[in-house]
Order: structure tokens, then C-alpha cells, then sequence
């Protein structure tokens, strides 16, 4: 299994946020925040970071939220050292938010 560190995982996010124009391209029914974070995923997956266990079969989530989780997941298994993920991942949805002129009350990682 890959390990990965605060610093690399911010890479992948900055990585994501440059790419956003393409990536948001092919959203397709999913919000913009869940197409950036499910960005983050598959990219966490061609890094070699490790999947198994961490998706979730709650049928019952959101898009954005299963791919949160199952990111956070996979970062709880292979962040060395550990590290908290969340004001990563904030910082890059809040990003997407201000520039599409969304308000912070609507950041979907606050009721996570």
C-alpha cells in the first residue's frame, strides 16, 4: 500500500483546482463540488493510494458525501503521518464556491 503526506495531498487538490475547467466538463449530473472531490478520488487511486474498505454501500448518500467519505478514508488509512484531511478539502471546495459565487452556507462539507 502507498503512503501519502499532508503536503502531497494538497498537491493533488492544488493539481485538481488547476484542472477544474476540464474535470468540470464532464460533471454531468453531479454538483461541481462532488465532480472536484470525486477528481480528488481517482486521482488518490492512480497515486496507488489504497481503496479497499473504503467505499461505503450507503445507497442513501449523496454524491459529494460518498466520495468525502471515501476519500477521508482512504487518507485515514494511508495519510502518514497522519493528518486531518478535512481543511484540505474545505479549502478546495470554498475555492470552487467563491469563484462560482456561491456562499459558504451552501459548502457541503459543513454538515459532514
Amino acid at each position: 500500500m502507498s503512503t501519502i503526506s499532508s503536503e502531497q495531498f494538497g498537491e493533488l487538490c492544488n493539481e485538481v483546482w488547476r484542472d477544474r475547467a476540464s474535470i468540470l466538463r464532464g460533471q454531468g449530473s453531479l454538483s461541481g463540488e462532488a465532480t472536484l472531490v470525486r477528481a480528488l478520488f481517482w486521482r488518490l487511486c492512480k497515486a496507488g493510494i489504497e481503496t479497499k474498505g473504503c467505499a461505503g454501500n450507503d445507497s442513501s448518500l449523496l454524491p459529494f458525501d460518498a466520495y468525502h467519505l471515501a476519500v477521508g478514508r482512504m487518507l485515514e488509512l494511508s495519510g502518514r503521518p497522519a493528518f486531518d484531511s478535512a481543511p484540505i478539502m474545505t479549502d478546495l471546495v470554498t475555492r470552487y464556491q467563491n469563484e462560482t459565487g456561491q456562499t459558504h452556507d451552501q459548502n457541503p462539507l459543513q454538515s459532514l
